[in-house]
């Protein structure tokens, strides 16, 4: 018999256990999740591998949807395995759901990018989109900057995992991000604010690029300028090993799957007519 070392009776008060210290996003992410999987199954300590499979066949929509269940859940099974709260983990028998790779889909020009920031209203929205795109950020990252985090030609950014990066960007943007400091900001007062002076969020700020989007004509999410700087920056000549450091990857092989992102390059352009 394992030592349950978990101190919690319920399989609600786990989960509340299992996303403690996860950031607010996240947690967003993940409890819908895990709500909806507990209400179709048997307690987690009776559960079984039929169990846990026929719920994966049950589940419907698009690959990354359902990878992205197939993953929280079994995160939280290898969770309540290891504190001691279930047996056994019937979460290892769950394979993982394999997502074919469309970034080639979210592929913009350069031109597009200009056309989308030309599109937004001058001053803080415009900046944003510039620095989404100059930066490469998430859009978390870009809401949660702060304007101690804006230095010399560079700004420091807090990406997954809480783990901080400095990236370098253009002074001229710099120089606006300083410009939206309103009487009153301190040093650890976020950049990114909205008219009432409230932080902005991630969703008011994803509106500001649907907006813009919508204005220029394009189609695309914010994440898209993420994608936008990475190929851009490998046409220009950027080294992998640069672009992974800035893009804050954990491994260059994340980083690679942008060599194969333009639809319109291929080994065939090097070789002889036949």
């Amino acid at each position: 018999m394992r030592e349950d070392l978990s101190g919690v009776q319920t399989d609600t008060a786990l989960v509340e256990l299992w996303l403690a210290g996860r950031p607010e996003s996240t947690k967003g992410k993940y409890a819908p999740v895990v709500e909806a999987f507990l209400a179709v199954v048997r307690p987690l300590r009776e559960l079984t591998a039929a169990d846990v499979i026929a719920w994966k066949e049950s589940l419907y929509g698009a690959e990354a949807t359902r990878a992205r269940w197939v993953s929280t859940v079994k995160s939280l099974l290898s969770f309540a395995w290891r504190t001691g709260y279930t047996g056994v983990n019937v979460g290892r028998i769950l394979r993982c759901v394999k997502v074919t790779n469309r970034l080639h889909e979210r592929f913009i020009e350069e031109e597009t990018v200009r056309r989308l920031v030309g599109a937004a209203e001058e001053g803080r929205d415009q900046l944003l989109l510039k620095l989404l795109y100059t930066g490469g950020l998430r859009i978390s990252e870009a809401v949660g900057l702060r304007f101690i985090d804006l230095g010399v030609g560079r700004v420091t950014v807090v990406g997954k995992g809480a783990k901080a990066r400095t990236i370098v960007v253009p002074e001229a943007i710099l120089e606006g991000l300083r410009g939206l400091r309103r009487s009153g900001d301190g040093p650890t007062s976020r950049v990114f604010k909205s008219y009432r002076g409230k932080p902005l969020g991630v969703r008011y700020a994803r509106e500001i690029v649907y907006q813009a989007a919508d204005r220029a004509g394009i189609k695309l999410s914010p994440h898209w300028l993420r994608h936008a700087h990475a190929t851009h920056a490998l046409d220009h000549g950027c080294p992998i090993h640069l672009l992974q450091k800035s893009l804050g990857h954990a491994n260059v092989a994340t980083t690679s799957v942008y060599l194969h992102a333009r639809p319109d390059k291929g080994a065939s352009q090097f070789l002889a007519p036949v």
